[in-house]
């Protein structure tokens, strides 16, 4: 009579069905096509300038219409964190982390003109920071004046009182918690209690000309406090409510 045999629980039968399963969840790559190209150019944005940025930089300045599921994805992937009043965006440090991954990586399908020029200028700066040894973040903080390359965290000289435009630029490194945040009007008004409104308001309009200032509104208008609308100054047909001086 021949015997039967009967597989013993120490041994199971593996099918390869089986054998798929057991592969772990983490060294399965997620897809690329998670992040769209505007995610990828707000992390891009968001690096370079190094700093938290709200929603209105990116509609006025970087030309990126900034819609909440952009929000809600990158912030899903743990890349960015975000507050409210003004909306503001900021790198987490996975955020830099997948932000430097852009940096000589391949432009995305149809990127573009724009899009494939932008991914050129990156793959430059990928050659410099190998070149020079410098990591990423520590080079997209560096502050640059002039003809020198300084720590962004170097306080500029002191300048003479009198002239409306120092003594604003003065203010906002006073309320400003490093160069590049943006500040509320209203605050910068409040420091500046004695300085005329019409030197105040023609001082901004010269600002906002410079490389490195930043005047925009308040994305969401509901948020404004009455005194907050009261010290907006009016550039081109448009109030504007914060300032942001990066250099």
């Amino acid at each position: 009579m021949p015997t039967s045999i009967m597989a013993t629980p120490s041994e199971p039968s593996i099918t390869p069905s089986t054998r798929w399963e057991l592969v772990p969840q983490r060294s399965i790559r997620m897809p690329e096509k998670e992040l769209t190209l505007v995610d990828r150019c707000i992390l891009v944005a968001l690096m370079m300038k190094a700093a938290p940025l709200p929603q209105t930089y990116f509609t006025n300045v970087v030309g990126i219409s900034l819609k909440p599921e952009h929000r809600r994805r990158l912030q899903s992937h743990g890349l960015i964190e975000v507050t409210e009043k003004p909306i503001t965006l900021a790198l987490t440090d996975k955020g830099w982390a997948r932000a430097t991954e852009e940096l000589g990586a391949e432009p995305p399908k149809r990127a573009g003109a724009a899009g494939g020029t932008l991914y050129v200028a990156l793959d430059f700066l990928r050659r410099l920071i190998d070149h020079s040894g410098v990591r990423a973040d520590d080079l997209f903080r560096l502050q640059i004046n002039r003809d020198e390359v300084v720590p962004a965290a170097v306080p500029p000289p002191e300048v003479p009182a009198g002239d409306a435009v120092t003594l604003i630029q003065r203010a906002y490194r006073g309320l400003a918690a490093k160069p590049g945040d943006y500040v509320m009007l209203s605050d910068l008004r409040d420091a500046l209690a004695d300085l005329d409104r019409s030197d105040f308001d023609a001082a901004l309009v010269t600002l906002n000309q410079e490389r490195g200032v930043h005047l925009v509104p308040e994305s969401n208008q509901k948020v404004l406090k009455p005194r907050e609308r009261a010290a907006a100054v009016t550039i081109g047909n448009q109030d504007k409510h914060l300032i942001a001086i990066s250099s």
